[in-house]
Parts: structure tokens; sequence; C-alpha cells
């Protein structure tokens, strides 16, 4: 460790490495629509930690994995650092902790969390009544069978909408851009609210005036006009109930959620207040989607180990008709470009999920780590320690994975930062050519949608560009300082 950290460029590239993980792995804290803390009506409410497990929220599973590991890394971190006086008991501590998060994720899926907005009590009473008279409909009948989270909810999407509108107007202020060709939320809202509402007082004059003479639509229209101004009354006098409320730390947008915007506000903001082509916000997608890049470089490298490590250890520990089998699949499974096949399984399979490309860039790319592995059970299985290991009686087994592996894993350490490099750039690379997986916030994905808005909106596919441009150079690096630390050439004196 002394040796990596006196490679300056290398330590520089591993901060920036650590900086991107820790930012997927507390992405909702840099980015959400939901308070850490709300005081309303004289009350506290939490909505980021009761929606931090709801799939409602959160549709995504690899979302609802990393929120778990919010909680679950801090504890493996301690524990990693800790020393401890058997090595065994660190390793079953570890092990137990990666088993909980696992284990604690299938719960997550196979029970889902329920939304804290709803309440199928109330729900079913309300169904009940207006199915006898639905004429009692009203905004004061409907909150009757609100629970506080969903009232609170209504007002804090009501707040989201204002305070964007305002925003927005901040930033045009001087612009040629007119402000009644805006399309922020609030305004899109507050334009459907008024033509429903216009259309409604035209058929109560028509009644009024006796163009019209049908009643049941006269009632329909004045209860509706009734209920949407009550409506707006309401959520302006609960919108002043907000005494206090902490937001995430860098936007109020989850990534997943409409933020308004369009072309002509687009040309007029700062990137950070950007919207993609789906009107979704672009710096929230950009922070989760760090996320899909972690998921796909770590899996896809798992993968090939388990695959590369054992095939690679059989080889080379027992040579013989083993060793040429092996070495031929070695050079016919080479001569298979990733990305070719990527291409190739995404046609035929006609699925854009990311676990097709996990499980391409695994099976196809488990050769390099084979072949080192094969070279190291050839160099090491002759030296006197494993002699002494036969002469003490102990099985191949035993030998190959608690004696020589060990030993032979240290020159494979070097090749793990590329192999995350090459899986990322597959998987950014697919997507940009419109395979990847759709609805993702994948760096892949916005790039290309920067790239379908050509020469409109190409603005949108630089910032996903730079980070993962970023993101590669920095483990290029920490890959190439981890090759020099472990290379004794490179130590001689």
């Amino acid at each position: 460790m002394k040796k990596f950290f006196k490679h300056k460029l290398g330590v520089l590239a591993l901060f920036f490495v650590v900086l991107f993980f820790l930012v997927g792995v507390y992405a909702p804290f840099l980015a959400s629509s939901k308070p850490f803390v709300v005081e309303y009506s004289g009350k506290l409410y939490f909505p980021f930690f009761r929606y931090l497990f709801y799939p409602g929220f959160y549709t995504k599973k690899i979302d609802l994995f990393f929120n778990l590991m919010m909680f679950t890394f801090p504890l493996f971190l301690c524990l990693f650092c800790r020393r401890y006086k058997k090595p065994k008991t660190k390793k079953l501590l570890l092990g137990g902790i990666c088993f909980g998060q696992m284990l604690l994720f299938c719960f997550l899926l196979l029970w889902p969390q329920k939304d804290p907005s709803s309440d199928p009590v109330l729900a079913k009473q309300r169904h009940e009544i207006l199915k006898k008279d639905p004429d009692l409909r009203t905004w004061s009948f409907d909150l009757q069978y609100m629970n506080p989270y969903n009232k609170l909810m209504q007002v804090l999407y009501y707040r989201q909408m204002q305070k964007q509108h305002n925003v927005t107007l901040s930033y045009l202020k001087g612009k040629k851009i007119s402000p009644s060709s805006l399309s922020t939320l609030w305004q899109m809202n507050e334009l459907n609210v008024q033509t429903r509402m216009e259309s409604y007082r035209e058929e109560i004059e028509k009644f009024e005036s006796g163009v019209s003479q049908n009643k049941a639509t006269y009632a329909g229209a004045l209860r509706e006009l009734n209920y949407l101004q009550e409506k707006k009354q309401w959520l302006d006098e609960e919108e002043r109930k907000i005494t206090f409320i902490l937001m995430p730390i860098f936007r109020g947008y989850h990534w997943e959620e409409d933020a308004g915007g369009n072309q002509k506000m687009n040309q007029e903001l700062p990137w950070w207040e950007l919207s993609r082509i789906n009107r979704k916000d672009l710096v929230s997608a950009l922070i989760f989607g760090v996320r899909i890049s972690l998921v796909v470089g770590i899996l896809a490298v798992l993968l090939a180990l388990s695959i590369g490590i054992p095939i690679g250890s059989f080889a080379g520990y027992y040579g013989g008709v083993l060793d040429i089998i092996v070495s031929r699949l070695l050079e016919i499974w080479e001569s298979m470009p990733i990305f070719f096949m990527l291409l190739l399984v995404v046609a035929i399979t006609q699925s854009k999920s990311i676990f097709i490309v996990i499980a391409v860039v695994g099976i196809f790319g488990w050769t390099d780590f084979s072949s080192y592995i094969r070279g190291e059970f050839f160099k090491q299985k002759n030296l006197p320690y494993v002699e002494a290991c036969h002469a003490q009686g102990f099985s191949d087994a035993y030998i190959m994975f608690s004696h020589i592996l060990p030993n032979a894993i240290p020159p494979v350490l070097t090749l793990l930062p590329f192999a995350v490099m090459a899986a990322i750039t597959s998987e950014a690379g697919l997507s940009f050519l419109g395979l990847g997986e759709e609805g993702s916030c994948s760096w892949g994905v916005l790039m290309d949608e920067g790239r379908s808005a050509f020469p409109g909106e190409s603005y949108l596919l630089w910032p996903p560009a730079i980070l993962l441009t970023i993101l590669l150079v920095a483990i290029a690096l920490v890959g190439d300082a981890l090759r020099d630390t472990l290379d004794p050439k490179m130590h001689t004196s």
C-alpha cells in the first residue's frame, strides 16, 4: 500500500473513483424530491426515509439495492478497517454483512413496501360512499379520506412546481424568451386547470342563459368547478403551513419524475437546470447514472472471475490434455469481440436489459483472467511449499485454492481496473447506439438522447460524456498505478 500511495497520479485517480462510488451509493441524498425532514401543520415528517424502499417511487431494482447499501456499507467499512486477533472472525463478519444485504434485498423484492400516502381502508370507504351518491364528491370530502402523508405529498408537489417556475423565471430575466412560452410544470398545470375551469364556466353560462337545458351537465360542471377552486385555495393555504423543510443536497428532483422544460427553455438555462428530452431532470439522472456504471462494471468482472479463475487453476495445475483443451478454448473465445457479441445477443433476444450486458461481458471477458491464473499456477506448482503440501497429504483442491491461488491472485489484480473499464465502456457504447435499457438513466442513454436531438439539444450529450470520460480515465490510472506497485521490476534496487 505504501508503494501505491507514492504514485501521486494513481492516488488522485483513486480519489475520483472513490468519489464516484460514494456518489452512486448515496445518490438519494444528493437528488430526490422527498425532503429529509419537513414540519407541516406543527408536525414533523420524514418523507425521504419513508419512500426510500418504496418500489412505486424507486421503480428500478438497482436503486433499491443501493438504497439498502447506504446503511450496510458503513458497517462493512468499519469491520473491514478494524483489526481482529483471528482473521477468520473478520471474514465471517464481512461475509455475514454481504449475506444480510442480499437477504434484505430479496425481502424488499418479495414483500414490497407500501405507499405511505395510501390507505386502503380509507380508499374503500370513500369508494363505497361515492358509489351510492357521486354528487357528494367535493375537495373537502376527499380530504376526509386522505391520510396525513397523502395531504403532505399534495402540498409538497404543489410547492415544488411553484419553486421551479420561480427559479426558471429568475434565469430568464432579460432573455428573448417570453414567460408565456414557458413549459414549466407549474405553468402546464395552471394552463390545464384554467382550461378546464373555462369549459365548466361555459357550460354553467349556457344553462343559466337558457341555451342548454341539460341539468346533469350543469350540475356536473358546477361540481367540478367548485372542486378545482376549493383545491386551489386549499393548496395555497396549506403551502404556508410548511414552516421548515430540509431538501437533498443538490437537486430537488428524482430522476424518474417529470421536471418540465422544453428546447427553448434549455437554450437559455444553465446546464444544472437542464431537462432531458423526456422532460426529466438531467442532473439527477447524471447522479443516479453512476449506479448503472458501478453495477455493470463490478458484476461483469465478478462473473468473469468466477469463470476464469477455476478454469485457469485446473489447467495450470494439472496441465497435460486438460491444459491443451483449455488453451484451444481460450484461443477460440478470445477471437470473439465482446462488443459485437453484445450486439448479436441483443438482436437475438430483443431485450435491452443491463443484465444482458453484464452476462455477455462476463461470459466473454474471462479469458484474460484465466490466462494469467494458468501461467501463475504453472510457475507456483513446482515450488517447495507445494511439494511440502503434497508430502503432508493435502488434497489437490486444498493445495490449489488454499495455497497456490492466494499467491497467484496479485498479478490478476492489475487486470481488474481495466476489466471494469471495458465493461462500463461496453454498456455505455451499447446504450449510445440506442440499444440500452429503456427508461434508464445510464450515461450511455443520456448521450443517446443528446445525439438523437442533434443539433437542437446536442448540449445534453456533453455532461454524461465528460463524466464517463473522467471515470474511465480515473479507473485506467488506478490500474496503471496498481500494476507499477505489484511489478517487482519497478522496485529493484
